[in-house]
């Protein structure tokens, strides 16, 4: 497409140019494809007669089940090809589907009101989002958008229409549309698919998440840009920037496919630094470490530039069985981690962290509560069920003589529950050592510091154990109030603003203090500004997704610790600055530096 050549046919378009949230980085240029997502369709809603009401009954059974088909095969190729938080994404569709009183329901609709299923369906799904999204907890509000993404698709099904989410493309193109659920962004041909920009949105809803997790570039919160398109439009999407321009001239066309370029050739470059040990420009070491679960490929860690397990999620053994496993089977899950690490590289495993944002589907021993993020979840949980809790730690140990392994605690607020903690540890090497079972008798003990109770007493957690890990993405949350999956305040979710800040240099300078080493195995570990920020304030070790390594260590081995630590001052004297400012400050001085980030963040 030129300008001249539309010119001839008389169908030149005015350019645009919109900014939005870059929420996965990437340059694509590409057709638009205008996704509508169903916003025209009615749903029929006639009166059934008694005699009819099995037969809709059974269309309405077998809509459900098709439907769950539909989802747990999504579950399964989203896991495929993503590890960690965001491949649970399903487990709240497949909670609220199996929920007896959500078909139960829809049954009555029919019986009662001699609806036809179609309408039941409407009916109910409309009130169960109606009660979610009036909630005061973020996280069930959240499941108001996931009812209505399985709405959609029970509908579909009762109509023969097959897949809800499936888009018809037939050439490559940016995805364009007023919102994407994480069904139809994980339903996207990832062949076909350049990118995906949409009007609403934020860099923490769940389809930000994917697109970040699969290496989708994409922009959202543009606006009404669905409205201003038509299929076919060329667009030049920036991701990371947040920038996207509609029927682009001459001029703008050259200077982006110069960016397109200057990030392939960094990309390619990135290959060249992924297996070198992670140390800044000056030789100061800053090893990278993986976050994983029991489904994350270990013997492809060192490809992607992993130096250890910095993360294991042990949770996700419970999620994907909806059940405790065994001894047994977590002894073997652990051990597998351990062997497929190279000699001299450690697995830290953070022992249960169930509650919050995750639960058991058919609730075991972890019952709803009314705000189960500050309600009996981690540590708190496995006190309370000190059984469940010396299974995992006798696992731990187990797994401890085939590798070089450390226990890590969640969510500690006090140190009595650090003590209690450790006892049990005690107790269940006394068990192991009566039985003859091999352990590794000085295993590493850690505590993650994510509550700011735990920051502000991390003097003394430091005295009883040998390592910290900051988990920023709990630590930021409870700091400042805010959910990070809840849209309407995600704006205020910072992690530079100065009180998260202070709570990260109290807990890096006791740690130092009693010679520990610090991790941070937060999201915010992730970004390149964030991560440069933490070394100069003295952060030893960063962990994240192991897809996301390369790209910081890359940046990180751009930058001397003399720049960073000068970096780290600076914002040390910028309390009174709001944080946002705060980061852009971070970043334009970091990209003075080290141009390169521009193409990294």
């Amino acid at each position: 497409m030129n300008n001249e050549a539309d010119a001839a046919c008389g169908t030149v378009r005015e350019m645009r140019m919109l900014t939005g949230l870059a929420v996965s980085r990437g340059f694509v240029a590409g057709p638009a494809f205008l996704y509508r997502a169903g916003t025209s369709e009615q749903v029929p809603e006639y009166r059934v007669e008694p005699a009819q009401i099995d037969q809709e009954v059974s269309r309405l059974a077998d809509a459900f089940a098709l439907t769950r088909t539909q989802i747990r095969s999504l579950a399964q190729e989203l896991k495929k090809r993503i590890s960690g938080d965001e491949a649970t994404i399903f487990d709240g569709h497949l909670m609220i589907l199996d929920d007896p009183s959500f078909l139960g329901s829809c049954k009555e609709k029919i019986a009662k009101n001699l609806r036809n299923a179609e309408a039941a369906v409407k009916q109910v799904a409309d009130t169960y989002s109606s009660i979610f999204a009036a909630m005061d907890d973020a996280y069930l509000r959240e499941r108001a958008q996931d009812v209505g993404d399985i709405a959609k698709r029970i509908l579909r099904n009762l109509s023969g229409g097959g897949d809800a989410h499936a888009l018809r493309v037939e050439q490559p193109c940016i995805v364009v549309a007023d919102e994407l659920s994480p069904s139809e962004t994980i339903s996207l041909p990832k062949n076909l698919i350049l990118g995906f920009a949409t009007d609403r949105g934020s860099t923490t809803s769940h389809a930000s998440l994917l697109a970040r997790a699969l290496g989708i570039p994409a922009v959202v919160g543009l606006g009404s840009l669905s409205e201003q398109i038509k299929s076919g439009d060329l667009l030049l999407l920036d991701g990371t920037r947040g920038k996207v321009i509609v029927n682009p001239g001459r001029e703008e066309r050259a200077a982006f496919e110069k960016m397109m370029l200057r990030s392939r050739t960094l990309e390619e470059s990135l290959d060249q630094v992924k297996t070198q040990p992670g140390r800044t420009r000056d030789g100061r070491s800053v090893p990278f470490l993986a976050n994983v679960d029991n489904s994350t490929p270990m013997t492809d860690l060192y490809a992607v530039g992993a130096e250890g397990i910095g993360l294991y999620r042990t949770e996700y053994l419970w999620l994907q069985g909806d059940r405790e496993p065994s001894e047994e089977e977590q002894t073997h899950a652990y051990t597998a981690a351990a062997r497929a690490l190279p000699d001299g590289q450690s697995v830290t495993i953070r022992v249960l962290d169930l509650g919050g944002d995750k639960m058991i589907k058919s609730g075991g021993a972890v019952h709803k509560e009314a705000n189960p993020f500050l309600g009996n979840r981690s540590i708190r949980f496995l006190l309370r069920n000190p059984e469940i809790f010396r299974r995992q730690l006798r696992a731990v140990l187990r797994a401890s003589s085939h590798g070089n392994v450390r226990i890590m605690y969640p969510m500690i607020t006090a140190i009595d529950e650090l003590h209690a903690a450790n006892m049990e540890l005690h107790a269940c090497m006394a068990e192991l050592k009566a039985e003859g079972i091999p352990f590794d008798e000085s295993i590493q003990r850690g505590v993650m510091i994510e509550i700011p109770a735990a920051a502000l007493i991390a003097d003394a957690l430091a005295k009883e154990c040998e390592f910290f890990s900051i988990g920023t993405n709990d630590l930021i949350q409870y700091t400042l109030a805010v959910d990070r999956v809840n849209e309407t305040v995600a704006r205020l979710y910072q992690p530079t603003h100065p009180a998260v800040l202070q709570l990260i240099d109290l807990s890096v300078t006791a740690a130092h203090a009693h010679g520990l080493k610090v991790s941070v195995c937060g999201e915010t570990a992730a970004d390149p500004v964030m991560a440069v920020l933490f070394v100069g304030m003295g952060v030893d070790e960063l962990s994240m997704s192991p897809n996301l390594i390369r790209l910081v260590k890359r940046a990180v081995s751009q930058m001397s610790f003399a720049d960073a630590k000068a970096l780290a001052d600076t914002v040390r004297r910028m309390k009174g600055t709001p944080a946002d400012k705060v980061y852009t400050f971070c970043r334009n001085q970091l990209i003075k530096l080290v141009p390169d980030l521009l193409f990294l963040q």
